[in-house]
C-alpha cells in the first residue's frame, strides 16, 4: 500500500513539474511571437514610411521635373515666336529693301499709278491732249503707257511700257542710291567733233559727300538707240572728264552711270550737241625731178593735233584733177608731170558729214 501511495505521489510530482514546463514554454512561445509580431509591425511601419517618403519625394522630382518641362516649354515657345517673328521681320525687311511690283497697264494700284503719272509730267514726259496734259486720274491706260515708253527711250531704258524698279528709279518713285552723280553745270554740252573738249563728273557718297574711286559708264543715246559708251576710272575725289571725241555729228543723250557693283546712284543726263569741226589742211611744196616725176602731198589734223583718218582730198594743177583717199592724216598722189605750165597747184578738203571741208594753194618749184 505504501509503495501504491508512493507512486502516485511521484506521479503528481511529475505531472505537475511537466505542467509547470508546458506553461513556461508557452510563455516563452508567446513571447517569441510577440517580438516576431513587434518587429514585422516595425519593418511594416518603416516599409510605409520609407515608401511614403519615397512617394513625397517622388512628387516633389516630379513637380520640380514639371516646372522644370514647362519652363523648357515655355523657353521653346518663346524661342520659337521670336524666330518666328525674326524671320517675319526678315522677310518683311527684305521685301522693303528688294522687292518692287512692277507697274502694268490696268494696274489698279491708284496711288502708285498717280505718282507715275505725276513724275512723268514732271520729267516732260506725260502726253498732252490739244496742249493740254491729260488728267492725273490713277488710271494706268493707253495714254500713260505710251507716256512711259516715250520716257523709257529717251533715258536709254528698255522700252517696255512698264515702270519696273530701274523705270520707277529714274522717275525718283523710289531711290535705293547710297552715292551721288554730280555733272558739270549745265544741261547742254555743244563742242566741235573731235574736238578733245570735256565736261567733267564726279561721285560722291551719299552719307559724307566723300568722293568715291570707281568706275563710271557712259552711254551715249540718239533717236532712243544706243550707239557706243565707254568706261572711265575716278581719282580718289571721285572726278574724271568725259570726252565725248568717238561721236559723230549729232545730238545725243549722254547717261552717266556708276559700273562697279555695290556702288548705286540715280544715272545723270547730259544733252551733247557735237557740230562739224575745221581741220588744219596743208600743202607740200612739189619740186619737179628731171624726169618730171612729182609727188602731190596733203596733211590734215585736227585742232588738237590728232590726224584726220577719213575723206577724200582733190588736188589740181594744169587743169587736171587727182582725188585720193587721206590715210593717217596724210593724202598722197604721185604724178609724171610734162609741160607743167603752172607754178601752183591746190589742195581741196572735200569734208565729211562730220569735217568742214577747206582748200589751201601749193607750190610748184
Amino acid at each position: 500500500m505504501r509503495n501504491k501511495g508512493y507512486l502516485f505521489l511521484v506521479m503528481i510530482f511529475l505531472v505537475c513539474i511537466l505542467s509547470m514546463s508546458a506553461v513556461s514554454a508557452a510563455d516563452d512561445l508567446a513571447s517569441d511571437v510577440n517580438t516576431d509580431d513587434s518587429q514585422e509591425l516595425i519593418l511594416e511601419e518603416n516599409i510605409e514610411e520609407t515608401v511614403s517618403t519615397s512617394a513625397e519625394d517622388n512628387q516633389e522630382l516630379t513637380a520640380v521635373a514639371n516646372v522644370d518641362s514647362d519652363s523648357a516649354n515655355t523657353k521653346l515657345e518663346t524661342s520659337a515666336k521670336v524666330s518666328e517673328k525674326s524671320k517675319v521681320a526678315a522677310k518683311a525687311s527684305s521685301k522693303k529693301k528688294t522687292d518692287f511690283k512692277t507697274v502694268k497697264k490696268g494696274s489698279k494700284d491708284k496711288a502708285m499709278v498717280k505718282k507715275i503719272q505725276r513724275a512723268l509730267k514732271k520729267n516732260g514726259h506725260y502726253l498732252k491732249y490739244k496742249s493740254h496734259y491729260l488728267k492725273i486720274d490713277g488710271w494706268y491706260g493707253p495714254y500713260t503707257f505710251r507716256s512711259v515708253k516715250q520716257f523709257q527711250k529717251a533715258k536709254g531704258l528698255k522700252v517696255t511700257g512698264n515702270v519696273d524698279e530701274k523705270t520707277a528709279e529714274r522717275l525718283k518713285i523710289i531711290d535705293k542710291s547710297n552715292a551721288v552723280i554730280k555733272l558739270e553745270k549745265g544741261e547742254t554740252f555743244k563742242r566741235e567733233y573731235n574736238s578733245g573738249r570735256a565736261f567733267d563728273a564726279k561721285i560722291v557718297k551719299k552719307s559724307d559727300g566723300r568722293g568715291i574711286e570707281t568706275v563710271l559708264r557712259v552711254d551715249y543715246i540718239k533717236n532712243g538707240n544706243n550707239i557706243d559708251y565707254e568706261f572711265y576710272c575716278t581719282d580718289n575725289d571721285g572726278i574724271n572728264y568725259i570726252t565725248p571725241d568717238g561721236l559723230e555729228v549729232g545730238t545725243y543723250k549722254a547717261i552717266v552711270s556708276c559700273g562697279e557693283p555695290g556702288i548705286k546712284a540715280i544715272p545723270k543726263a547730259k544733252t551733247v550737241i557735237i557740230t562739224k569741226t575745221s581741220i588744219r589742211l596743208k600743202a607740200a611744196d612739189i619740186k619737179v625731178s628731171g624726169n618730171k616725176n612729182a609727188q602731190l602731198k596733203a596733211t590734215l589734223k585736227f585742232k588738237n593735233n590728232a590726224k584726220v583718218n577719213e575723206g577724200k582730198v582733190k588736188f589740181t594743177i594744169d587743169g587736171k584733177s587727182y582725188i585720193v583717199k587721206v590715210k593717217n592724216g596724210i593724202a598722197v598722189k604721185n604724178l609724171k608731170l610734162d609741160n607743167i605750165k603752172s607754178d601752183k597747184y591746190t589742195v581741196e578738203f572735200l569734208g565729211t558729214k562730220n569735217i568742214k571741208g577747206k582748200s589751201v594753194t601749193g607750190k610748184i618749184v
